[in-house]
């Protein structure tokens, strides 16, 4: 009886030990694995960085600074929307304005200036509601779209307006100004109830009724705009057009689009947009009515590789669109570990494909530039963005 205990315990540790061995190798195997795997990955990262790039045949980007986009260069988002009365990162005074109209250095000086540009942009509004046609959101009707009118102009360009005026004298340019471009609310179909416009109900179920409603807003906002100036509280900007806020052209949109931007064109002024990448009217945006156009990459929010942004840089370059660079406070690719990874990317991507120089940009998004510039530990991201604006990186400016 002790000689087969004997046995069996041998044969159990001969077992273990053989199992041990296995999983070992097994580890093992999948440790080397790992290591080609990021060996392979980081040989990709550096052919990417240093393949030439032959752009496709097309009219090239929408070149920066020229009278095709009121010479803005680069022009970057603000968000002000329902966020604005409850989250400090919505919330704007000439303080905040100030680190995105100048770059300002880590000992709080005044060095230059920095966007020449400003979107004023949001889509969150009260009570459930939205500006654009989100699912879990109701439309949001005339009201509404007067009380972010306001929103734009009171918390938006007169902020901004003395931010200009304060950095323009610290800099010694006083005829300084800036660009500004102000957000139409989507006119969602949904919304059979948006109130009255010259003493009509409208429905914005019907084409007709979108058109009125988005013309009704341009004028409202003219109007208001011509009261800023005069009593000098927007007179360091100058307004150049309205943006379309949805991304993408829905089913029934080119009509509504082509009526406004006719509208748009007749008071002078010029209609943007910015797409995801490759939505629906990407491919004939001029013939749809729009005049600037910068298209997102989606690098840092899509399951994709590096080869986003030559696919991207492509389109750009074939259909004489600008670009957008996307550098947020997270990410949502899952490719990437952080934001900071995606953020570097955007940076590189625009040197290896010429659009840092050669485009007009688009920035999402100033709320965050703001975290970057005023937080230390994250300060070397919003000097990147001095850089790149002013086309110099990965260098600093002279």
């Amino acid at each position: 009886m002790v000689e087969m205990a004997k046995g069996i315990l041998i044969v159990i540790i001969a077992s273990s030990l053989i199992l041990n061995v296995a999983l070992g190798l097994s580890l093992a195997s999948v440790i080397n694995s790992m290591g080609l795997m990021a060996k392979k990955i980081a040989e990709y990262e550096a052919k990417w960085a240093e393949e030439p790039w032959s752009p496709p045949e097309g009219p090239g980007y929408l070149p920066p600074g020229t009278v095709a986009t009121r010479w803005s260069r680069d022009m970057v988002l603000v968000y002000i929307d329902a966020r604005s009365y409850t989250d400090p990162n919505f919330m704007w005074n000439p303080e905040r304005f100030k680190w995105l109209v100048a770059y300002i250095d880590s000992e709080n000086r005044t060095v230059d200036f920095l966007f020449d540009g400003f979107l004023i942009i949001g889509y969150i509004w009260k009570e459930g509601r939205s500006l654009l046609p989100l699912k879990n959101k109701s439309p949001a009707d005339k009201s509404d779209w007067e009380d972010f009118l306001n929103l734009q102009l009171e918390v938006g360009a007169k902020n901004l307006n003395e931010a200009i005026k304060e950095v323009s004298q610290e800099l010694g340019a006083p005829n300084y100004m800036a660009k500004l471009v102000l957000t139409i609310p989507y006119p969602d179909k949904r919304q059979h109830d948006f109130g009255e416009v010259d003493g009509e109900s409208l429905d914005l179920g019907k084409t007709e009724d979108r058109v009125k409603a988005v013309e009704w807003f341009v004028d409202e906002a003219l109007s208001l705009w011509s009261q800023y100036y005069l009593n000098g509280s927007v007179n360091r900007l100058e307004l150049i057009g309205f943006y379309w806020l949805h991304e993408q052209v829905e089913p029934g949109d080119a009509d509504v689009i082509r009526e406004v931007s006719s509208h748009i064109h007749e008071m002078g002024y010029l209609l943007f947009w910015i797409p995801w990448f490759r939505a629906p009217g990407v491919d004939n945006w001029r013939e749809i009515g729009f005049d600037v156009v910068t298209m997102q990459p989606n690098y840092a929010f899509y399951d994709c590789g590096l080869d986003r942004f030559e696919k991207a840089a492509e389109t750009c370059y074939r259909y004489g669109m600008g670009v957008e660079m996307e550098l947020p406070l997270y990410k949502r690719n899952p490719r990437i570990s952080d934001w900071k990874e995606s953020f570097e990317a955007y940076m590189a991507a625009g040197v290896k494909y010429g659009f840092m120089n050669q485009a007009m940009l688009t920035y999402y998004y100033g709320n965050a530039f703001v975290t970057m510039a005023t937080t230390s530990e994250l300060r070397e991201y919003y000097e990147k963005i001095y850089w790149f604006v002013k086309g110099t990186y990965p260098n600093a400016p002279p």
